[in-house]
């Protein structure tokens, strides 16, 4: 798919900006804090979270999920930069296709 990756969302650790079901495409860039990402987990498998940090010494992602009933970041742990699949670009759901990219605050007039 030219860089691009699909995955299916399975539970609710990132409701509400994804539920169940959802579908998300993702492409291979480095991820910053605050990205939702594709991730290939040591244990738990392809996960989907958001970046809540970056530890520039050691490499490593603190990620979690949007739901505040999510494993938390301390049981899944620090994620290496070579873990993280892509950046999640766009939700594909039943009621349509979304972007998840966080756009530039627009200068006030």
């Amino acid at each position: 798919m030219f860089g691009w990756r699909i995955a299916r969302v399975e539970g609710n650790s990132m409701v509400p900006t994804l539920v169940d079901g959802d579908y998300v495409l993702a492409r291979r860039k480095i991820a910053s804090h605050g990205d939702v990402v594709l991730i290939r987990h040591s244990s738990l498998g392809l996960i989907v979270k958001r970046i809540s940090s970056f530890n520039d010494e050691t490499q490593r992602y603190m990620v979690t999920g949007d739901n505040s009933l999510s494993t938390s970041s301390e049981v899944l742990g620090p994620v290496i930069l070579d873990s993280v699949i892509g950046v999640v670009y766009w939700r594909i759901s039943p009621s349509g296709i979304f972007s998840l990219r966080r756009e530039a605050p627009r200068p006030q007039a």
